[in-house]
């Protein structure tokens, strides 16, 4: 039996494959462009554009960045919705016996949404500034890219944590993506600074995605200190590790449970 088993490379590579098939199926270049990203486009300048109208220029600024970043969160945590799908169709139990760990496929299943949202990101905060009168201060700010990275990578991680939570309880799907969404959105950095919020609020945005890696965007493009951005970025590093960990133990936690009771049926 262990000779049949997959390697960490095959799963890699067998993951991306069908990443990229089933973003072929879910989009034609087209609908990418003139609707789900389109889509992603305008939401970023409508928020940019209520802040400077309320605000300064500065303030249309900082909104237009926090968007931006958080645009590969929002992508990323569509890996909420990938790994319930898993359930849904019934090709949960074959995954559980599959000749490899059933976690790197789960925590695999949506690669190409993190593509998409670092895709996203990276023309929101390339395209959007100099459109909107806040351009950014190039070349310095080509530094910022790799950021955005980070950000889609642990916002991932934290998507297969509540992913997790999904395959037990399909029903709640949706709200665990919504709730898992909007409060980074409200809370982390994105249109007002984390210190707006009571003390709750900040313990927990410290602990979330995004945070860290949008003060470290912020601090590229405010011409910070290298340290105060590394320190940053090092957060969201730490972040990240700790909710694949959580992740990791709560995906095999899951199908483990499932086998010994016979649960693992399609999901309702």
């Amino acid at each position: 039996m262990s000779a049949m088993r997959a390697s960490p490379a095959a799963v890699a590579r067998e993951s991306a494959i069908f990443a990229v098939s089933e973003m072929r199926a879910t989009h034609t270049w087209r609908t990418y462009l003139f609707g789900w990203l389109l889509r992603l486009m305008l939401q970023t300048i409508f928020f940019s554009l209520v802040a400077g109208y309320f605000g300064t220029r500065m303030t249309r600024q900082y909104a237009l960045v926090g968007n931006a970043v958080v645009l590969g969160c929002l992508e990323s945590m569509i890996v909420v919705l990938m790994m319930a799908q898993e359930r849904s169709t019934g090709t949960l139990p074959l995954l559980a016996t599959a000749p490899t760990s059933h976690v790197p496929i789960y925590l695999g299943r949506g690669l190409h949404w993190m593509a998409s949202g670092l895709l996203s990101s990276t023309l929101a905060l390339v395209i959007l500034p100099p459109a909107l009168g806040v351009p950014l201060p190039w070349p310095r700010a080509a530094l910022a890219l790799p950021l955005l990275a980070l950000v889609c990578v642990t916002s991932y991680c934290y998507g297969c944590v509540l992913g997790a939570v999904g395959l037990r309880y399909m029903s709640v799907v949706w709200l665990l993506l919504n709730l898992g969404y909007l409060p980074i959105m409200t809370f982390c950095g994105v249109n007002v600074p984390v210190s707006f919020w009571p003390l709750p609020l900040r313990v927990i945005a410290e602990i979330v995605p995004v945070t860290h890696g949008l003060m470290a965007v912020r601090g590229v493009l405010s011409g910070a200190p290298a340290a105060t951005v590394l320190g940053q970025a090092a957060l969201e590093v730490l972040v990240g590790i700790g909710w694949l960990t959580v992740a990791w133990f709560a995906l095999a936690r899951v199908v483990r449970q499932g086998i010994a009771a016979g649960t693992l049926e399609f999901g309702g």
